[in-house]
């Protein structure tokens, strides 16, 4: 747990900093603040290898049949792309919600691991096999956030200081025992790095077609392993996967680019729109011109 004053000092920061609702990317590459002062709907998106944390509020989140609930006292932590929907249920005009995500590489957690030597050998007493965790807010946690977010208002420190002290919240991430398994990504070999590697072809092809074997053959894991071992980490088969993926970069095209449905199909990779239709009215609830324009009354409204 952590202290009182030290929680309120977090938000009175994260206050200074976002006199409006909305999403900040600070100056800090890996950091971005954010806002809101109503609850939202939920909305699917793309999560990144991230941690995030809420100082004020709570956020649900879903991936496949898993339901995560955290808040104040909890963080989440993502360490591959996961195809996520999210809702914030706790948040008022009065008592904003607050939060803040911190992205990182497979390459710092690698460095992390290396240096830490023999320091996190012990094994995990948990499964922790799939990429999305919680994980129990600390002091010490808290203090590096909040001297990290700190460095905001001493703009010359950022590239000296913020990449020791993002070091040191990976460290403490790692420390964290339900957390272990980021070193299993982060070791070369392991058949979580290879699922991770995997994830990461698909999010860069994702309008391709997708062939397991090949993929698998790639790896070095046959179907049945690389279909248990991607199941695991995701909770979602490769094919499941590549759909949401598929769906949710639709949906992006659709709200920003507004292109028609049957062009954003094509685009991500569906041979049918109507298809297409089906499966993005059975992932969104609505059919995608419905969709879209909910989504923009949705945005006036707020």
């Amino acid at each position: 747990m952590y202290s009182v004053s030290k929680h309120n000092d977090f938000i009175q920061l994260l206050e200074s900093l976002l006199p409006e609702d909305g999403l900040l990317q600070t100056d800090i590459a890996a950091l971005s603040l954010s806002k809101v002062s109503i609850t939202s709907e939920f909305a699917c998106s793309m999560y990144e290898p991230s941690v995030y944390f809420i100082a004020r509020g709570v956020k649900e989140v879903h991936l496949a049949e898993q339901i995560y609930t955290y808040d104040a006292s909890t963080y989440m932590l993502s360490s591959v792309h996961l195809p996520l929907s999210g809702k914030i249920t706790e948040a008022s005009q009065e008592a904003p919600y607050l939060a803040l995500k911190l992205t990182f590489s497979l390459d710092e957690i690698m460095e992390v691991v290396q240096e830490s030597g023999d320091a996190f050998a012990q094994p995990c007493t948990k499964k922790c096999d799939c990429a999305l965790v919680m994980g129990a807010m600390d002091e010490a946690l808290l203090d590096a956030l909040i001297r990290l977010v700190s460095l905001l208002k001493n703009p010359k420190m950022i590239s000296a200081l913020s990449p020791l002290i993002i070091k040191e919240v990976l460290y403490r991430l790692l420390d964290h025992h339900p957390q272990m398994f980021i070193k299993q990504f982060a070791t070369m070999g392991s058949y979580a790095y290879r699922i991770m590697q995997a994830i990461r072809l698909i999010n860069t092809h994702f309008a391709e077609p997708l062939r397991i074997t090949e993929m698998a053959h790639q790896l070095g894991m046959s179907n049945s392993l690389f279909h248990r071992h991607f199941k695991k980490v995701t909770t979602l088969t490769p094919i499941q996967y590549q759909k949401k993926v598929r769906l949710q970069m639709a949906r992006k095209l659709l709200l920003s680019q507004k292109v028609d449905a049957a062009n954003a199909s094509f685009q991500v990779g569906y041979a049918s729109p109507s298809q297409f239709s089906r499966e993005y009215t059975r992932m969104y609830g609505l059919p995608p011109k419905s969709d879209t324009k909910h989504q923009s009354d949705f945005s006036k409204q707020s």
